[in-house]
């Protein structure tokens, strides 16, 4: 065929031919690309692609400072409406910088005291669900929907938190004898804060909050932590006062 198509037609004519038969490819694969992008943007319209695109996006959060007061803390953020969200963090106490066991006189202290460490180590988990005055989602260039903008504004966000964690302690007053602590608690909070976007991807948060606590502390200090975890003031044997605050920094998956 080859030896044929070369014996009775000159060289350009066959170059344009090859030619002009590649061209007509690509353009039916053009075509055809197109007409199944319509058909499947007619089958969804573009509000209910927005819809859809919002109901499987999540953000994954990180709180910044956890790791410098002992621990880690990561959070993950579902949206379900208009303006609620569905929040479940994740803590573990002990990834995070080894805290220094205080000395626990103060008012005769001991010159000769040596710094340990607490190598606390445990876990606790939260839920909670956002009240959000959201901020509409705008549509970004590429027909890409700023999907991110959906999970800005300000919130109100009830919270349950449950956890249990063991630490070193000097027994009374003595630095050669060290003991285990054992710890659990469980916390209502109600916290205010605000998130906004960075980018298309990341998320910045800001929160504050407070509540009742119940743990299993015998005596002990006025004002503790969990550690750290949670500020909390000793207010009568059965419920305390509660109170947190940090910075998160998220992204978005979609």
């Amino acid at each position: 065929m080859a030896f044929y198509l070369n014996t009775f037609l000159p060289n350009y004519l066959l170059r344009k031919a090859l030619v002009s038969t590649l061209l007509v490819f690509l353009y039916s694969q053009v075509f055809a690309q197109n007409k199944f992008a319509d058909e499947r943007r007619a089958a969804v319209p573009e509000h209910e692609y927005s819809s859809a695109s919002l109901r499987s996006a999540s953000v994954l959060k990180m709180n910044v400072f956890a790791p410098l007061l002992g621990y880690s803390q990561f959070s993950w953020e579902k949206y379900t409406g208009d303006h609620s969200s569905l929040e479940l963090g994740l803590g573990i106490i002990g990834a995070g910088k080894n805290l220094h066991i205080e000395h626990r006189s103060i008012l005769s202290p001991d010159y000769n005291y040596r710094p340990d460490h607490r190598n606390q180590s445990g876990g606790f988990f939260e839920l909670g669900y956002k009240f959000v005055k959201r901020i509409k989602a705008i549509k970004m260039s590429g027909n890409d929907f700023g999907l991110i903008n959906s999970f800005k504004g300000a919130y109100v966000k009830p919270s349950f938190i449950m956890g249990a964690y063991s630490y070193n302690q000097f027994s009374n007053d003595s630095i050669a004898i060290k003991i285990r602590r054992h710890r659990s608690f469980g916390t209502l909070l109600l916290n205010v804060g605000d998130q906004w976007a960075i980018g298309s991807r990341f998320l910045f948060e800001l929160y504050i909050g407070g509540g009742a606590e119940v743990d299993n502390v015998k005596g002990g200090d006025d004002l503790y932590g969990h550690p750290f975890v949670l500020a909390v003031a000793k207010d009568n044997p059965s419920v305390n006062f509660a109170c947190t605050a940090g910075f998160r920094l998220g992204f978005l998956f979609k």
